[in-house]
């Protein structure tokens, strides 16, 4: 019943903020639209990693080159590949080393250009190296240098590189076997070697801000590690202008501070999405009625690989950011220890992982203590309070993200449009489209701001099924969305205004990029474009509804035999489950005190059919589940332990005084001239247990005149056993009083 228990108090607390099984409106398998594609080595392993990008191509890294792709049809622009292949001497050491061929080869995984010079790190067969090349005279190579903490060994290592000020910073391994990891800028890094700093990371982003660059990973958390291994999602920051410490510290950063990212579920029982999986740039956006500004990153998260498939789409506003770095330390007294805040008055001046003119005229104990206490109390808590979208799956889990920013309705109102890819090549278009109402205001307490309405646009199989996606970049001047995985790259549209035929479909795709042109009776594509007539197209992002449908004249014939069908079969939903992070169903208190009933009382959950069910009914239907569930358990080991019993037990008894075999006399001593039919009177038996071992309790072995002799059998049988475990049994001796 505990865990029946448990179960209700979780939906009673967050029934109002869930909303069950859904489907998007347009379904896309593999193969049936025409996409453009680029296939680098068709018979060996890519890793294709985009490394940059401009307006009209992106600069992508794979075996042994780096390719410069138009962004209009992925066509690559022969004459400005790089190719660099690792020398022979390093592919046979690599292969020494136990890697393989296809490993031991030249991946570059860093690119930064400035003033003329490109910048180029590759993995070089497990021994990194960079070059720089002249771009004014065809890529003429300059020089070469190692690249050990600027490129991961192993190409399909997670890490991340971010290019500002003139300054390459990276996240990654300075390791052949990837263990040793670094947040590096020539010459300042991370402490090496030191799990408080960093604990096994996984790199997934990084962005900059005008004095600030900020790190987001997976790593195992430090504040746990006595208690078994949890994994957290982090963000880091360091200062750009961090020139190291004074003496020893010369080399270390001195601004390096860490925080955890949390994506949940809100509730009494919040569920978290600890694993962040990847990120965006950032985002400038006006978000909530009062046309507020903030600056956002998206990231996805998911669950642990060894427990259900969820994952989720959560966003973070710098600002919150920046207060968790404001916010009280973390530490512990000994190793031992729990992770508490830190009291104020144990925190030195200037105040730890700030800016300053010159680090190095830090003092020791500033710098000291940065490297004991570098987390923070305080976790970043979602902007919006909660995830914008959450899909558990047997199939697939969410991988990258990209987002089409600030696309403008026909109305006015602004939105993200999010396109999230899947390890198994799907691509989920999503929109929050309450993203104009609410307040952001940084006075109003998270859970008091707008509310999640989440529409699934579209679903589209981009890649052939079990094919993770990489990365995704939305290429605005061609209005294409750039899909890639290890071993392609793909551009698909944006959207699938054409998919849908009728004014009603297409007002209900609560799409930004599309409207009904009630001229041309089509479903068009109107993603930030300006018309002269807007009163022409039929839109309603927030709401998906508009009566003016009804009053225009139905498709011809011929146009509606040519309508696709979109029906989702039984194998696209398979062990599937989309959740919608929503609040409409939250009462108001006007309408609760009116009615005097409990909130989860008047909650309502729709399901697939179109049917309503009651969170009351929802609630009656898991408690009667769960006892069923526990009677049938309950029955199924009863019989379980009936028929498989010993047989020791067969006729023992918790009443019968002779429970004890050693207690019982055998026929073997019963005296000879006694009649067999006869059975005298018996003194009461002591048995005496002599052991090679240390002296047995006498309480162990029943000695006792006063002890009860109706003790039970298996306490007395299992403190015999237990005594015998500790020596060998010498004498067993019968004396008669």
């Amino acid at each position: 019943m505990a865990v029946a228990r448990a179960v209700l108090v979780l939906l009673a607390s967050t029934a109002h903020a869930w909303m069950p099984d859904a489907n998007a409106r347009i379904h896309v398998k593999y193969g049936e639209e025409t996409s453009e594609q680029f296939v680098g080595n068709s018979t060996a392993p890519d890793h294709f990693r985009i490394l940059d990008k401009d307006d009209f191509s992106i600069v992508v890294g794979g075996r042994n080159a780096v390719y410069n792709l138009s962004l209009y049809d992925l066509s690559e622009n022969v004459d400005q590949r790089l190719e660099w292949q690792s020398t022979d001497a390093h592919r046979e050491l690599c292969q020494l080393k136990g890697k393989s061929a296809d490993e031991c080869q030249n991946y570059p995984r860093v690119v930064a250009r400035s003033h003329g010079r490109l910048l180029v790190c590759g993995t070089n067969a497990f021994k990194p190296l960079c070059r720089r090349y002249d771009t004014s005279r065809q890529n003429h190579r300059v020089e070469e240098f190692d690249g050990s903490g600027r490129c991961p060994y192993d190409p399909e290592h997670n890490s991340t590189s971010l290019f500002t000020d003139g300054q390459l910073y990276t996240a990654t391994a300075a390791d052949f076997s990837g263990t040793d990891p670094l947040i590096y800028r020539e010459p300042v890094k991370t402490e090496r070697s030191d799990l408080r700093i960093l604990n096994d990371p996984s790199f997934v982003g990084a962005i900059a801000s005008t004095s600030h660059a900020y790190f987001f990973y997976r790593e195992t958390a430090v504040e746990y590690m006595n208690c078994g291994k949890a994994v957290y999602s982090r963000v880091a920051r360091v200062c750009l202008n961090d020139k190291g410490g004074p003496h020893t510290f010369s080399e270390r950063w001195t601004s390096f501070l860490k925080t955890r990212l949390n994506c949940s579920v809100p509730g009494e029982y919040p569920f978290y999405f600890d694993e962040i999986q990847a990120t965006t740039e950032l985002i400038n956006g006006i978000y909530g009625s009062g046309n507020t500004r903030n600056d956002i990153i998206y990231a996805v998260f998911t669950t642990p690989q060894n427990a259900i498939g969820g994952s989720a789409v959560c966003a973070f506003a710098m600002r919150d950011i920046l207060d968790a770095f404001d916010g009280p330390f973390k530490g512990q007294e000994s190793m031992n220890s729990n992770w508490l805040p830190l009291e104020k008055e144990k925190v030195p001046h200037p105040r730890p992982g700030s800016c300053v003119e010159d680090s190095r005229t830090l003092p020791d104990s500033g710098v000291n203590f940065i490297k004991t206490h570098p987390l923070m109390e305080k976790a970043v808590p979602s902007f919006l309070a909660r995830p914008i979208l959450i899909r558990v799956s047997l199939q697939y889990r969410f991988s990258a993200i990209a987002i089409h920013p600030q696309v403008q309705a026909m109305n006015g109102n602004k939105y993200d449009v999010m396109y999230i890819g899947t390890d198994d090549g799907r691509v989920i278009k999503a929109v929050n489209v309450a993203a104009n109402d609410g307040s952001f205001d940084a006075s109003v307490d998270e859970y008091s701001r707008n509310p999640v309405r989440t529409a699934v646009i579209s679903e589209v199989q981009v890649l052939p099924s079990g094919v993770p996606i990489k990365q995704m970049h939305v290429a605005l001047t061609t209005e294409k969305l750039i899909v890639a995985s290890g071993d392609i790259i793909k551009g698909v549209s944006l959207s699938h205004c054409t998919n849908v035929l009728s004014c009603r479909e297409c007002v209900a795709l609560q799409d930004p990029h599309c409207a009904w042109d009630s001229k041309e009776q089509q479903c068009s594509w109107v993603g930030n474009r300006q018309f002269p007539n807007p009163e022409r197209f039929l839109q309603n992002v927030e709401y998906g509804k508009t009566e003016v449908c009804n009053k225009l004249p139905a498709l011809l014939p011929e146009r509606r035999a040519k309508q696709p069908s979109d029906t989702v079969t039984q194998d696209d939903v398979r062990n599937e489950i989309l959740i919608e992070v929503v609040e409409t169903n939250v009462v108001s208190e006007d309408k609760a005190t009116n009615n005097h009933k409990h909130e989860t009382d008047l909650l309502t959950v729709e399901a697939a059919d179109g049917n309503i069910y009651s969170a009351q009914a929802l609630l009656t239907a898991v408690v009667a589940s769960c006892l069923v569930t526990l009677m049938l358990g309950f029955v199924i080991g009863y019989l379980f332990s009936r028929r498989f019993r010993h047989p020791f037990f067969a006729d023992t008894s918790p009443f019968n005084e002779q429970h004890n075999h050693l207690n019982r006399l055998s026929p073997l001593e019963t005296p000879l001239n006694v009649n067999s039919g006869y059975m005298p009177p018996r003194s009461k038996n002591v048995n005496m247990v002599a052991n090679v071992g240390p002296l047995v309790k006498q309480d162990n072995l029943h000695l006792e005149l006063g002890k009860d002799r109706s003790l039970d059998m298996r306490n007395s049988t299992e403190s015999l056993d237990k005594d015998l475990k500790c020596g060998t049994l010498q004498k067993v001796k019968k004396t008669y009083i």
